[in-house]
């Protein structure tokens, strides 16, 4: 744990900025960005997901995190989804995440082998390689104490790796996926001993499916589990309505004691996506909702815009 908190003091921006990053590692543990918009793209938290979908397409998303609390948290990402055929796929990820003096770039590239279980259940098994790049930037640092270890940028450059599989038929589906599962170092420890280091994610996501053909509304439930060796399980408890393939709006509830909501509009081959974070606990009283906005284009004009309504089979 102490190399954590190394890891956090280079994060440090004033007295202020030190207290979101206490809070944060308390209520997340989380090194990685945290998404609302896996819902329908859980490629960004699962590798095996790449080419589960027939229809090809870009994600562009954004988030700012804690809006109003010190500089709060942003994050950009890009990520893309190809069927090579029907039982493989190909996809990936680049994201840049800025929390303060700290920003994490990392490209993802995924693989998956996709085959039947039976009649009604097909399973996907991905990995996904990442290379990461770890930058401390002490200009962007301000104290009101001394301390030489702030004034010291530090950049650092690893490797490390995700796996998943994902089980789904038309109605059912489950996935699992261990994230950064090689642990490996990012900037320097203030003791050589104990170096800061990537820990392991765990993501579980189950859920299910239908759309009524004749009245064009469809449902979609369901729970996400993530979890760290520094925290216990959080989960997400998610309900979407999807109207006519063109039109849906979600809304949640994460452990946290957050609630979630979304909406997304398609129009040929685009689909305009936002999501909302209102903390109900702590952080709530210090700062306003986290947004998320994303912009998809497909590379052909399908009509299909809910991930579960193109699988292959």
């Amino acid at each position: 744990m102490s190399s954590i908190i190394d890891f956090l003091c280079k994060c440090y921006k004033s007295t202020y900025f030190f207290v979101l990053f206490c809070v944060f590692i308390n209520s997340y543990a989380q090194q990685l960005p945290l998404h609302n918009q896996y819902i329908y793209n859980p490629l960004i938290i699962n590798p095996s997901f790449a080419g589960v979908p027939y229809v090809p397409y870009f994600n562009l998303t954004t988030k700012s995190q804690w809006i109003g609390f010190a500089d709060g948290i942003s994050t950009v990402s890009l990520s893309g989804n190809y069927p090579l055929s029907e039982s493989q796929g190909i996809g990936g990820t680049i994201f840049q995440d800025n929390t303060g003096a700290i920003s994490i770039t990392a490209f993802e590239l995924d693989y998956a082998f996709k085959f039947a279980l039976n009649e009604d259940y097909s399973m996907s098994l991905g990995l996904g390689l990442i290379p990461y790049q770890y930058l401390y930037n002490s200009e962007l640092v301000t104290s009101n104490i001394f301390d030489p270890i702030l004034d010291v940028s530090d950049k650092k450059t690893s490797f490390d790796a995700n796996f998943g599989l994902f089980i789904y038929s038309d109605f059912l589906y489950a996935g699992f996926s261990i994230l950064n599962i090689i642990q490996s170092s990012n900037i320097a420890s203030l003791n050589e001993d104990e170096p800061n280091q990537l820990v392991r994610h765990y993501y579980s996501l189950i859920g299910y499916k239908y759309f009524n053909a004749s009245s064009k509304i469809g449902f979609e439930q369901n729970i996400l589990m993530r979890n760290t060796i520094y925290s216990g399980a959080q989960f997400d408890f998610n309900i979407k309505t999807n109207f006519n393939e063109l039109f849906w709006i979600l809304c949640g509830y994460r452990t946290n004691n957050e609630i979630l909501a979304g909406f997304g509009i398609k129009y040929g081959r685009f689909a305009l996506i936002y999501s909302i974070d209102i903390n109900m606990g702590t952080i709530g009283d210090h700062s306003n909702s986290s947004h998320e906005f994303g912009l998809v284009y497909y590379l052909n004009d399908s009509k299909f815009f809910d991930w579960g309504s193109n699988l292959n089979k």
